[in-house]
């Protein structure tokens, strides 16, 4: 519960979005889609300063992929027909896998990777995809890479009076594929294992290999050991498979009321492997 809640800030700018987040007088922080405030029981808190009216949801194409705005709807996203090629495809999937209709409505491309929950669906997809987030403290910005900032923690990366404003995807052509799977035991519920993978060929020998999860961990990270087992090599069912078994191994398995660490260990291999196959297959085509 939000008891010292006592303002509520509707800044008309970045600006002065950031201004009232660095204020020492007071304990404001930013409210996008409000999901995350909602989920929480943070007593300290004494001001919101919505973002709604800053312009920031949005989804575009740029010569070098897109950019999705941080106060974007991830339902915006889910339905986008700017989002094409592999990079469109997996964003789009990822997307349309978080929560229910309606809760796609609130939850925001920004929020669900500044929260980082352990069953947030966008931080794999961005992993794998190389993403970059903008962040903004006031008129000064700087471009970071998303996995920098998910392995310090986002909440702790962004600097006082920060605030996240965009996130930059490149796109990949011919030769590239990607795969998304979450199991969970309804459509709308958390999910107990989310994968993402991305494969990019040349030639017969895959060139660059991403493999994030999620959900069976306490926050998104790539398997680096699972790719290096694929890149500059020619994709073999014996070597995915030993990358499948290198994306488990030394893994930090979280465990709860939904899935048990063993159910979890015996599960993952299987997805992995299976989203390397869907991969290499949309690569090769």
């Amino acid at each position: 519960m939000l008891k010292h809640l006592t303002q509520f800030y509707r800044p008309a700018s970045v600006e002065e979005a950031c201004a009232l987040l660095a204020a020492r007088d007071s304990r404001n922080v930013a409210l996008a889609g409000g999901t995350t405030i909602a989920a929480v029981n943070d007593t300290t808190i004494e001001g919101l300063v919505d973002l709604s009216g800053l312009d920031l949801s949005y989804v575009r194409r740029t010569s070098d992929g897109y950019v999705i705005g941080a106060t974007t709807p991830v339902q915006d996203i889910y339905k986008s027909p700017v989002l094409t090629g592999p990079a469109g495809q997996l964003l789009r999937s990822a997307a349309g896998k978080i929560g229910s209709t309606l809760l796609r409505h609130s939850i925001t491309a920004g929020g669900n990777l500044v929260a980082l929950f352990p069953w947030s669906d966008l931080p794999p997809a961005l992993l794998v995809l190389d993403a970059q987030a903008v962040c903004r403290r006031g008129v000064p910005k700087r471009t970071v890479a998303v996995k920098n900032m998910i392995e310090t923690g986002p909440r702790h990366y962004l600097q006082t009076g920060e605030i996240l404003t965009e996130i930059q995807v490149p796109e990949f052509g011919l030769g590239t594929g990607v795969a998304f799977r979450k199991l969970s035991k309804t459509k709308n519920d958390y999910a107990l294992i989310t994968v993402a993978v991305r494969i990019t060929l040349q030639g017969e020998e895959v060139k660059e290999a991403r493999i994030a999860l999620n959900a069976v961990c306490k926050k998104a990270q790539r398997r680096l050991d699972a790719e290096k087992q694929l890149e500059n090599m020619v994709p073999t069912p014996d070597r995915i498979a030993s990358a499948a078994a290198a994306a488990v191994r030394d893994l930090d398995m979280t465990t709860d009321f939904r899935a048990s660490r063993e159910y979890r260990q015996e599960v993952l291999p299987v997805l992995v492997r299976r989203c390397i196959d869907e991969a290499l297959h949309q690569a090769r085509s």
